[in-house]
């Protein structure tokens, strides 16, 4: 053999190694870079008498993250956040949208400018004066800095936040009506607000705040640009104020022209469904196969689930039977009308090490509801990445036993090598009073729960 062939066969496995490098490189780029990720928050229910309720924030929300969702966002939906949860939402956001082709945040709620300067009020705010509204408040500004630092194709910010400031007459820096004139934004960046900068906005008399009401009906449109979208919503808006109402708009115009809401395909009625069962398949809690009876009678999947709960239904008798070491089975018998209602759930995860590197944490704000002691409750929509699903009882004694199914999100996230949409299950153990409860995650990475009763 040549002498030269060994140089000369190192030398060729070297540069494909380095296409290879660059190819996963360029792979990966560009599937950050096809993320579209959004935060969308609606406040309505603020808990202090100088900041009036409002009606439909909440629901603009809701509505906002459903129809983001069909264009292909990942959504972070938070409503009726405190200054804590607003925080702690941005915070996540920013963690997410590093290099993704866009990042979209949307508000609705009440909104203050002072010095300038726009804070977009959380519902424990207690705002007593002028100079309190940047503690109390969050900064747009700051949701500026976190959308440069991503580093986003194209950042979109969409504030229905010009609500008439109510607390106008304490304070003293002049013009405190509606939103301020947007200051340095980041490159790329285009913010709407809901009527010109100094006016106010309608919180509408239907489901919808007027300017929100006219974006989802711009949605529903043939232009889906970003700029035909703002001209069908601004024409709708102009109309049902009368004209006292017009959108505003600041930002590159050819980044209008050239960004598209694309329309995804949702899956069908069938994929969610073996989604749903793929979820559980594997469970040993006889409560997530009665969910799945319940919300499919005549599932595809019916008659194994039928199966597997007879089995864990036998099981949990068996081992329920008078002894001095075996531990009490979770069932329904066990359980307490005490703590029936609805809770909010907060639930923390912390970062965990994971081969030699780092699962980030995350946090989800949702609801449960608790109906003769059975927990039931969702985050995110079923059937999509970042679905999450509780499913559990909470005995007399107050004690509680938790499934939680779901489907990932962020890979990054996630321990293990996992993709996106890649399904997951793990048990939570907890306590209860009637008006809090706390659950850990026994196994894998720290988790807790924190629960609220409404």
């Amino acid at each position: 053999m040549p002498s030269t062939f060994l140089p000369a066969l190192s030398s060729g496995l070297l540069r494909a190694l380095a296409v290879a490098l660059v190819c996963v490189a360029v792979a990966t780029a560009a599937d950050a870079r096809g993320q579209r990720i959004a935060l969308v928050i609606g406040n309505g229910n603020y808990q202090y008498s100088d900041l009036p309720k409002l009606a439909n924030p909440t629901n603009d929300a809701e509505d906002m993250a459903r129809a983001l969702r069909g264009f292909g966002f990942e959504v972070i939906e938070r409503k009726n956040q405190t200054l804590e949860g607003m925080n702690r939402a941005i915070s996540e956001f920013g963690s997410k949208i590093g290099g993704t082709e866009v990042a979209l945040f949307y508000y609705a709620g009440h909104g203050i400018q002072v010095r300038n300067q726009n804070y977009l009020i959380p519902v424990n705010a207690k705002i007593e004066s002028e100079a309190s509204v940047p503690y109390q408040g969050v900064s747009l500004n700051q949701v500026l800095d976190e959308m440069d630092n991503g580093k986003s194709g194209a950042n979109i910010v969409i504030l229905d936040a010009c609500r008439n400031n109510p607390i106008t007459g304490k304070f003293r820096s002049g013009q405190s009506r509606g939103l301020a004139s947007p200051g340095s934004t980041p490159k790329g960046t285009v913010i709407v607000y809901a009527t010109d900068p100094g006016n106010v906005a309608s919180d509408g008399t239907g489901r919808n705040g007027l300017f929100t009401a006219g974006l989802l009906t711009a949605f529903k449109g043939k232009d889906l640009t970003l700029d035909g979208v703002l001209t069908a919503a601004s024409a709708e808006v102009e109309k049902a104020s009368g004209q006292t109402q017009t959108p505003y708009v600041n930002g590159p115009k050819t980044l209008q022209k050239n960004f598209h809401f694309h329309v995804t395909v949702e899956p069908g009625p069938g994929e969610i469904e073996k989604t749903f069962w793929t979820s559980i398949e594997r469970s040993n809690d006889a409560a997530d196969f009665e969910a799945y009876l319940q919300k499919y009678p005549a599932g595809s999947y019916k008659a194994l689930a039928e199966n597997r709960l007879k089995k864990l239904k036998a099981d949990q008798q068996a081992s329920s039977a008078p002894s001095t070491t075996a531990p009490t089975a979770v069932s329904s018998s066990g359980s307490s009308t005490a703590f029936d209602g609805r809770w909010a759930v907060a639930l923390i995860c912390e970062d965990a090490a994971d081969s030699g590197k780092v699962a980030k944490g995350y946090t989800l704000n949702f609801f449960i509801d608790v109906k003769e002691g059975r927990l039931t409750g969702q985050y995110g929509q079923i059937g999509q990445p970042g679905y999450l699903g509780l499913v559990g009882v909470i005995k007399a004694d107050g004690s509680a036993e938790i499934n939680a199914n779901g489907l990932i999100g962020n890979p990054k996230s996630a321990v293990g090598q996992f993709s996106s949409g890649s399904p997951y299950s793990y048990r939570m153990r907890g306590t209860f009073t009637p008006t809090s409860g706390k659950a850990t995650r026994i196994e894998l990475r720290p988790c807790e729960a924190t629960f609220t009763k409404n």
